[in-house]
């Protein structure tokens, strides 16, 4: 399955949220996103929400950037 990607370095909150939940919110089960950002209130934004919800996500931290690895957890 692919991996999409989706560039919010040139957004701050609260679009980059909300971009970040449409985006996930296209995926397929155990289809992943990769998410970069460089803004700080954004990436504890999106962790706090994907956690709450039904996705797994995975932080990297990369010098000034972030890359989250959010995946769809399989519904029942």
């Amino acid at each position: 399955m692919k991996v999409e990607c989706l560039d919010l370095r040139s957004q701050r909150c609260p679009m980059a949220l909300l971009l970040a939940k449409r985006k996930s919110a296209e995926l397929l089960n155990q289809q992943s996103l990769t998410i970069i950002s460089n803004d700080t209130a954004s990436i504890n934004d999106m962790i706090r929400y994907f956690k709450q919800t039904s996705y797994s996500v995975k932080v990297q931290q990369h010098n000034d950037e972030c890359t989250l690895l959010v995946t769809k957890k399989e519904s029942n």
